[in-house]
């Protein structure tokens, strides 16, 4: 009754999120131009149905789109095997959100950012309503994850403790995010607000998984332990490059488009592929063990 109660609060603020957005007086900043904005990234001038667009990044859009692709399949692969564990049932939710965030992230962030944040504007928006799926998708895939996790606890109290605090979260950070298009506010509805709500959900994982392999001593949670480190490494090395200057000196001096996101998003493939090999047969609850 408290789980449905709670889906059903959260299906309602989403669409208060998306009816009562007042993020169009949130600009970028510093101050971009629709002109200025296509001078920055490579774009292509499109036509579909007698109707003109402009593409923006279109490598980048299809690295993100190829990534969301990717987890909506392997999602759907432990849908599919899920058998009686409720462990694989909700890591395949999780993943199909991910996935599904992954390509409203690319059609804002790559593809039609410029129809989006700028077009027809004196000055690009900082953010759109596809961000907001996107921050909102991706918060409830790490909860369906997290979730997952908890059915991997020995002891029913932690593992409902994990339960309980994965549904809370979610309804936390939509409220957060709601909060944050009515002010509205940059910090609550970007990309920086969210990490500060989901980031320590990975840190909770790679504890209950190590915490239990020391327990257990078993290969599950040891490879989902794993799992986390190289989720650590992908974005340790997204920032390695993000300031690293190397792909504006790319774009700028050779013409060649390869930006932070890209490398992010390519790794993130990588990491999907080890989450296939490491988990993708032994996942099961524990007790069906």
């Amino acid at each position: 009754m408290k789980q449905k109660l709670i889906a059903f609060i959260l299906f309602i603020l989403v669409g208060l999120i998306l009816i009562f957005d007042h993020t169009s007086t949130l600009l970028m900043n510093p101050l971009v131009t629709p002109s200025s904005f296509l001078l920055g990234m490579p774009s292509v001038n499109m036509s579909l149905f007698d109707t003109q667009f402009v593409l923006i990044q279109p490598s980048s859009t299809i690295f993100v789109y190829l990534l969301g692709l990717l987890m909506i399949g392997l999602g759907i692969f432990f849908l599919l095997t899920k058998g009686t564990h409720k462990s694989r049932f909700l890591f395949g939710i999780g993943l199909i959100l991910w996935g599904l965030g992954a390509i409203f992230a690319g059609t804002s962030y790559q593809a039609f950012g410029y129809e989006l944040k700028c077009l027809g504007m004196d000055y690009c928006l900082f953010t759109s309503k596809f961000e907001f799926v996107y921050l909102l998708l991706t918060a409830y895939s790490i909860n369906f994850i997290l979730t997952a996790v908890a059915y991997l606890e020995k002891d029913e109290l932690s593992r409902n403790r994990l339960i309980q605090f994965a549904m809370y979260h979610s309804l936390a950070y939509t409220i957060f995010l709601f909060i944050g298009v009515i002010i509205p506010s940059r910090f609550m509805v970007s990309y920086e607000g969210f990490m500060m709500f989901v980031g320590g959900e990975f840190v909770l994982m790679f504890v209950v998984n190590l915490k239990n392999h020391l327990q257990q001593k078993d290969f599950l949670n040891r490879n989902f332990v794993i799992v986390w480190i190289l989720f650590f490494l992908v974005n340790v090395f997204y920032f390695i490059y993000l300031f690293s200057g190397v792909s504006e000196t790319l774009y700028e001096v050779n013409h060649i488009w390869f930006n932070a996101n890209d490398v992010l998003h390519i790794l993130l493939m990588g990491w999907a592929l080890a989450i296939y090999f490491l988990v993708g047969k032994q996942l099961k609850d524990y007790h069906l063990e």
